[in-house]
This record gives structure tokens, C-alpha cells and sequence, in this order.
């Protein structure tokens, strides 16, 4: 498998194991992923696509979010640990536990459902600071295992008074490591750079 992520950190954090499949994902589905993920040579145009598992979401990571002032806050670099675990077939829990740029601790709860027909993820984080993000789109991949999860259509969410929607994709090209890049929109605005969350997994 060709996972190829950003910086120093992911560049040395150790791999974890590719998962054999989970429960989201059919019995042929899992056996394509498994055939794939066995190859020892670089992948061909003959090969069959995987299929992308939300399962590759379970665990604890390590993230880090460097956003701009925005109506959600002051822009700076928020830290802090996201757990994640199956609630059932393909639908997921988990929290975030963090801190934003000034030190003062936050949390998101988190929930998501992959659906396999459609090969969309709707991901929704409730922050404890009083406002609903909800993430809808599709997960494309290609041959190498890089995924990409494109939330382009998300609803808009009210906050403060303002009308907001965050767009954005996360790239999945790392078993230990992804990265989000955000764009927000602010009361119908043209969409502008909001910033940056990326993700370690903690592998022991």
C-alpha cells in the first residue's frame, strides 16, 4: 500500500497496521481492501480501487488547529486529543478534548455515518462553546490509498449572529496522519482561507 503526510511528525510516527475491514464494509468489499492491501508491488491500472472503511477514523489522535479571527473566535493554534470509537455498522462516536489559542479548554463532541452506496460522509461536531458543525460530502480515492474527503456542500450554521458555512477537504493519505483544510464563508461571502487541522494517530 502506497501511503505516502506533512512535516516531521508524520514523517517518523510508525504505521499502524492496516485494518482487515470492519462491519461497515460487505464481505466482497473487505476482500477487494484485503487483496489490495496484501500487494508487494506498486499498483497497476488493472487493479480494483479499495473501498474507503470509516474504521480508519477509530483510535485516539493528536491534533492540531491553526485557524484566522473569524466570528467563531480569535484565529491562533488550538491542541488537544480526538477519540474516536464504532458505535454500530458505520456510524461513529467520539470526543475532542482541547484547548484554544489563549489556553482555555474546549470540547466537540463528535458523530459520524459513512454510507457505503453513496460513498458519503456526514461527520456533525457539537464545541462546547455553543455552536453545531456539520461536515456532508463525498469520499473518493484512488489507486496508491490516497482518499480524499471533499465537504464542499455543508450546511450553513448560525453563530454570534452570523451566518456561517465551512467548506473544505480532508486528505487521507497516511494510516497515522490526515490533514483538513478549511474555507469559511461568512453571511453568504465568497468563501476565504480559514485554516488548518492535522491529525496524529497515537500508535503503541
Amino acid at each position: 500500500m502506497a501511503w505516502a503526510l506533512i512535516g516531521a511528525g508524520p514523517a517518523q510516527a510508525q504505521a499502524p497496521a492496516v485494518p482487515a475491514g470492519s462491519a461497515c464494509l460487505t464481505p466482497e468489499q473487505r476482500e477487494v481492501n484485503k487483496t489490495y492491501y496484501s500487494l508487494t508491488r506498486p499498483t497497476s491500472r488493472d487493479d480494483q480501487m479499495p473501498f474507503f472503511d470509516p474504521e480508519y477514523f477509530a483510535g485516539t489522535w493528536d491534533v492540531l488547529i491553526r485557524v484566522v479571527d473569524s466570528p467563531l473566535g480569535p484565529g491562533g493554534e488550538s491542541a488537544g486529543e480526538l477519540t474516536i470509537a464504532l458505535a454500530s455498522g458505520c456510524h461513529y462516536t467520539g470526543e475532542l478534548k482541547a484547548e484554544d489559542p489563549d489556553g482555555k479548554p474546549f470540547t466537540r463532541k463528535v458523530d459520524f455515518t459513512y454510507d457505503t452506496t453513496k460513498k458519503s460522509l456526514t461527520w456533525t461536531e457539537v464545541d462546547s462553546r455553543g455552536y453545531t458543525w456539520t461536515r456532508v460530502g463525498p469520499v473518493g480515492g484512488e489507486l496508491g490509498g490516497l482518499f480524499h474527503y471533499h465537504f464542499d456542500d455543508s450546511p450553513a450554521f448560525t453563530f454570534g449572529g452570523k451566518r456561517l458555512q465551512i467548506k473544505g477537504v480532508s486528505e487521507m493519505s497516511s494510516p497515522a496522519f490526515y490533514k483538513s483544510d478549511l474555507q469559511i464563508s461568512i453571511d453568504g461571502g465568497a468563501p476565504t482561507t480559514f485554516g488548518r487541522a492535522t491529525f496524529e494517530k497515537q500508535v503503541k
